[in-house]
């Protein structure tokens, strides 16, 4: 029941507010509720990039606040949606790369095993045991390019005997 208490006294000052009286306990209160503010239009490309996963943001009540302070807040709120989004593709390249050297290491002892000699396959391994070690210490926090590198890094690695296997598999088809 306070709820709705405060929930129509915000109502009552911000309708002051707009109809010209100030001063009131809509001014001070700055989290009374109150006017229909509807969709918010035009967002920028911060919030095109989560578009696809989340639904557009809606305002119903603007809790009192100005057109500008709602703006503001909007794009902070933009900002931060940004922000999430790359750390998820920072953590997505990490995962990739996690992943990458794990395959790698099992395809050198299995499938690719006859296509990487000795003197081939130790700094390979040499390789991929260091990438795994930046992973967990270094690289815990990089940026997404850091690990895309890596993975870039890694991949040109692996392409001689990559390489070997299927042309291998091209003479034997």
């Amino acid at each position: 029941e306070r709820e709705r208490e405060r929930e129509r006294e915000g109502v009552e000052a911000v309708g002051a507010d707009e109809a010209g009286g100030g001063g009131g306990e809509g001014e001070e209160d700055s989290f009374g509720a109150g006017q229909e503010a509807g969709a918010v239009g035009g967002k920028g490309a911060a919030a095109d990039a989560l578009s696809s996963r989340l639904a557009p943001l809606e305002i119903e009540r603007s809790f009192g606040l100005t057109e500008s302070a709602l703006a503001t807040l909007l794009d902070e709120e933009e900002a931060m949606a940004a922000t999430d989004a790359e750390i998820e593709r920072a953590l997505a390249a990490k995962n990739d790369l996690e992943a990458s050297v794990y395959a790698a290491r099992a395809d050198l002892s299995d499938a690719l095993a006859p296509f990487a000699s000795g003197a081939e396959r130790a700094p390979l391994e040499s390789a991929l045991c260091e990438t795994e070690e930046w992973i967990y210490d270094e690289g815990e926090d990089a940026p997404r390019e850091a690990y895309e590198a890596k993975a870039d890094a890694l991949s040109q690695l692996m392409a001689v005997p990559r390489g070997r296997a299927a042309l291998r598999a091209e003479r034997m088809a």
